[in-house]
């Protein structure tokens, strides 16, 4: 080997024949090292819909104060995964870490400390050695649209005094107005917060109030979803209602359902169409039917269906090869 290629030999140890490639792989294993040796190095934890995936962390301080904790992340694009069985060589078990603006993990600096949620806010791209971000803590509590938790940065909700008007011999105060929510943007998000709707947030207690929303800004970061809420007051009587509708609404669909008993008689009217025949889906097993069609003087069709068995259980009628009726068989 000549010294020429000894050298080369050296600078692609180094990172590359670029100065940028040297500098790069510099900065990279200077943060492999923070990530062994400083105090500041934890562990996140990157929970996906199939996986948990544990890697090494750099938090950074940034800016804290009452009611924002903002943090530096620093962690390589691949790395070993610690939750993984070890498959041979330390570098044969490097992966990718899936972290990206919007997506949410655990930070957990030492074992004995409680995990806390963090929210990813801004990508530094200029960063090209490793994955560098803003973060932000979220909430203790997430926030619940359509049966699935999300987990949020929140800003404000910090009057230090309220401001009394008067009108019409009337006192009453405003509202509050200063509170943001950070939270991943997707569909299921952006669809859920729309304008002057009221949605229910956890309070530091865990128990939900009533906010309205004010604007969304869904295109001031690519990944980032900024919710926008005003303080709403808390109509007891307005839920009472929807409960009730809600109630209806169920009474109506039972109500739809024709309920009858063992060997009881069950009867069914329908238009009269050339050609249409009568039968029976969806039967449960065991049931036993008599069935007898019956032409009206109007141009209508009964059908008599007498039930033979003591079974209970369920069925449908159908005309025309279309569902016209569901019948319930309960018991006495």
């Amino acid at each position: 080997m000549s010294v020429l290629d000894n050298m080369r030999t050296r600078v692609d140890y180094r990172g590359g024949a670029q100065q940028q490639s040297r500098m790069i792989k510099d900065k990279l294993g200077s943060l492999k090292s923070a990530l062994l040796y400083s105090y500041q190095a934890g562990t996140m934890i990157i929970q996906t819909e199939d996986d948990e995936f544990h890697f090494r962390c750099l938090m950074n301080p940034d800016k804290i104060t009452l009611d924002k904790n903002k943090m530096m992340l620093s962690v390589p694009f691949e790395d070993i995964c610690l939750n993984k069985p070890r498959i041979g060589k330390a570098s044969e078990g490097v992966v990718p870490v899936p972290i990206s603006c919007g997506d949410t993990f655990i930070w957990r600096p030492r074992e004995e400390a409680p995990d806390t949620h963090w929210l990813v806010t801004l990508q530094y791209l200029d960063e090209l050695a490793y994955f560098r971000a803003d973060v932000q803590k979220c909430y203790p509590y997430p926030l619940d649209i359509n049966g699935k938790e999300y987990w949020f940065a929140n800003l404000g909700e910090n009057e230090e005094i309220l401001d009394w008007d008067r009108h019409n011999m009337q006192i009453y105060n405003k509202l509050n107005y200063t509170r943001t929510l950070y939270l991943k943007r997707n569909e299921e998000t952006i669809d859920y917060f729309k304008r002057f709707k009221i949605i229910k947030v956890p309070n530091f207690m865990g128990e939900l109030e009533s906010w309205e929303v004010q604007a969304v800004a869904p295109n001031k970061t690519d990944d980032v979803l900024i919710v926008f809420i005003k303080e709403y007051f808390e109509n007891q009587f307005d839920e009472l209602n929807q409960c009730i509708e809600e109630q209806k609404q169920e009474n109506h669909e039972l109500n739809e359902d024709l309920v009858t008993y063992p060997y009881e008689k069950v009867c069914v009217t329908v238009k009269e169409i050339s050609d249409a025949k009568f039968n029976i889906w969806n039967e449960t097993e065991g049931l036993k039917f008599e069935l007898h069609a019956q032409k009206n003087n109007d141009g209508t069709l009964t059908l008599s269906i007498r039930l033979l068995t003591g079974n209970t259980g369920s069925f449908d009628v159908v005309y025309n090869e279309k569902i016209i009726q569901h019948v319930v068989i309960k018991s006495f």
